[in-house]
């Protein structure tokens, strides 16, 4: 890690995922305050933020817009979780002066599998999610957030922790979720990715089903720049279930 990351003015932005809000990051924002500022968001939908039937596009154009409200335009190192990587490879492309670094966590450029990138989710699982929702949103997200995490990772005490964080919050829409997933069906952000010159780590957790290890090598092959860690005994949201490590790993990997 530089000595002297201070002085470099840093500005972390965090994004997360699908069904999140800014308050997935609660295990980081005082970690990272201490190494530079700290920007988290709501994605269109999500915790506080509105919905207008966004595309991904908007999306990133609506984090850009809050950061030119900050004044900031330079030395941002991205942390996105999930779909927010997706919304990160916009922001790059619009805006490529803006990043320093970028972090995928549980994140891929393509999330649907493809002959050419054979590890993405069965488009047959989005339909059931979708399906899932329409009986019962509660009891579908509430399935859905329990099986991001290992079995090992819900028998820990963290765990509890985490389910407090998430108690009480608001969830979007069933509107809200279908037209993220959708995206997630469609887009591929992979030529986008080729394109990215600034130093890129992807993070993934060894027991992550909807980003499985089978993606490591698509990637490598895709961008053989990237830097890629696993964190053992890890589900999708490694940064809730193991924020202690998953903070030091980041922050030894500042550049």
């Amino acid at each position: 890690m530089c000595p002297d990351l201070k002085e470099k003015a840093l500005v972390f932005l965090f994004i997360h995922g699908f069904s999140g809000s800014a308050r997935r990051w609660d295990f980081q924002v005082d970690h990272f305050r201490a190494l530079g500022r700290v920007i988290t968001v709501d994605l269109p939908g999500h915790g506080n933020a509105p919905w207008q039937n966004e595309t991904l596009g908007r999306m990133a154009d609506g984090v850009i817009a809050a950061l030119d409200r900050e004044g900031i335009d330079r030395n941002i190192v991205v942390v996105a979780s999930s779909f927010g990587g997706l919304v990160t490879l916009d922001m790059w492309q619009k805006r490529p002066g803006l990043f320093r670094q970028i972090f995928f966590v549980g994140s891929v450029p393509r999330f649907t599998w493809t002959e050419d990138f054979p590890a993405g989710l069965d488009a047959a699982k989005i339909r059931s999610l979708k399906a899932q929702m329409a009986r019962d949103l509660n009891v579908a997200l509430d399935a859905f957030f329990r099986a991001l995490f290992t079995a090992a990772e819900r028998a820990s005490t963290q765990y509890a922790l985490i389910k407090q964080q998430r108690k009480g919050a608001v969830l979007p829409s069933r509107e809200v979720l279908e037209a993220y997933l959708d995206i997630l069906g469609t887009q591929d952000s992979r030529d986008v990715l080729r394109t990215v010159t600034v130093p890129v780590n992807f993070i993934f957790g060894d027991g992550d089903h909807i980003c499985p290890l089978a993606v490591v090598d698509p990637l490598r092959r895709l961008c053989p720049h990237v830097t890629i860690t696993v964190m053992p005994g890890c589900g999708h949201l490694p940064f809730l279930s193991e924020p202690g490590r998953f903070n030091a790993l980041v922050k030894d990997a500042l550049v």
